[in-house]
């Protein structure tokens, strides 16, 4: 299976990359960065934040990128900005989690910070695809996993929800504020430029949260899956929430259009908003939002099949080795319910939870898994 979450990756070259050449996006961006204006208003763009070159070079393209995601210019980007970012949130919540597991310390899947930046920098759907498929290769989590190589310190699940609200919601609602009516053009630049090592912020709240609250707070089992059950609570509702607005704000242009202006109904259109661009189709862009837009879907859609897949992988090995069978039949059924309802970063956290229930209620201290491999011994 990591193996296909490799070729998701390197899908990226073709149907992002390559696609944004040809379609005009990077040449818009790059006219942006020779003139030093924004794309999307008449504003200049800034180019010094650290003051070191190569940083400050990439962080005004990912600011030509992303600032007509924010400005409002295109609703429809920014709708499906909205079901984006609770994908991605809970998509790292994940990878967060896996970081801590027992089993995956010492791995590569420890030092969820590499890939977040290579995810930010370089796309979603590269790094995550990348970093499942690494962690499937490496990790006894996903291999072989038990109650002891799956637990996750109690200090880190007590503070988990709480850091993302700090490291992530909290610099993303603050890049989104209206510019010039609540932030000034300049500060909403500063805002995104800030916003994105976020994944960096939240790894260093979590190692912080750790080694300060762990003296306080015992593992003792049953609060340490309490615990853990809110997290997973708490990145299915980011999930779903924002994949559930997306969807019912964009259908309602087409089942209660009155609701809407009319320069809206187009922009909001589902076929607008959330349809794949082939990159064969000939399409051309005239601005960097709607080249932007082309982008975002393809960086979506494959970064959230990446997790979708990874969370399928850690399941069906679970119960194979607990239960020696996957019933594929109803959960197939009930992976297509729950991406229709909560999309398919919903789809994983549920998948990795009930993974995580099983393997702890099955191989806790060993007795249910141990009898039921002495039977199949004897």
């Amino acid at each position: 299976m990591r193996y296909v979450l490799f070729s998701l990756s390197a899908l990226v070259f073709y149907t992002v990359f390559y696609f944004a050449s040809i379609n005009g996006l990077d040449a818009l961006a790059r006219k942006s960065l020779e003139f030093g204006t924004l794309p999307s208003i008449n504003a200049p763009l800034r180019t010094v934040y650290t003051g070191i070159e190569a940083v400050d070079h990439v962080l005004a393209l990912l600011t030509v990128f992303f600032y007509p995601t924010l400005d409002g210019h295109n609703p429809g980007l920014l709708l499906h900005g909205v079901g984006f970012s609770g994908t991605f949130g809970a998509t790292w919540t994940l990878i967060v989690l896996e970081s801590w597991r027992k089993g995956n310390s010492g791995t590569i899947a420890a030092y969820p910070t590499i890939f977040g930046l290579i995810a930010q920098v370089f796309t979603f759907a590269f790094g995550i695809p990348l970093t499942c498929g690494l962690q499937l290769g490496c990790s006894i989590t996903a291999r072989r996993p038990d109650a002891d190589n799956i637990r996750v310190p109690r200090a880190v699940l007590a503070a988990l929800p709480l850091i993302f609200v700090v490291g992530y919601m909290v610099p993303t609602a603050v890049m989104a504020l209206p510019a010039p009516s609540v932030i000034s053009v300049d500060l909403k630049q500063i805002a995104i430029a800030i916003w994105h090592p976020w994944p960096a912020y939240v790894s260093i709240l979590t190692t912080v949260a750790y080694f300060t609250l762990s003296p306080f707070l015992s593992n003792n089992s049953r609060v340490t899956m309490s615990s853990l059950r809110w997290v997973y609570a708490f990145a299915f509702v980011n999930a779903s929430l924002s994949h559930i607005v997306s969807w019912v704000v964009s259908l309602a242009t087409v089942i209660v259009p009155v609701l809407f202006e009319d320069r809206f109904l187009g922009s909001l259109h589902p076929t607008n908003v959330f349809s794949i661009p082939l990159p064969w189709s000939g399409l051309t862009v005239d601005n960097v939002g709607d080249g932007v837009h082309a982008f975002l879907r393809w960086d979506h859609i494959i970064g959230s099949t990446g997790v979708l897949i990874w969370a399928i992988s850690l399941y069906t090995v679970a119960h194979k080795q607990i239960l020696s069978t996957v019933s594929w039949p109803s959960l197939l059924v009930k992976i297509a319910l729950l991406t229709v309802l909560a999309g398919p970063a919903g789809a994983a956290v549920e998948l990795v939870w009930e993974r995580d229930e099983l393997v702890f209620t099955e191989t806790t201290g060993g007795s249910k898994y141990q009898v039921s491999k002495a039977k199949k011994s004897t």
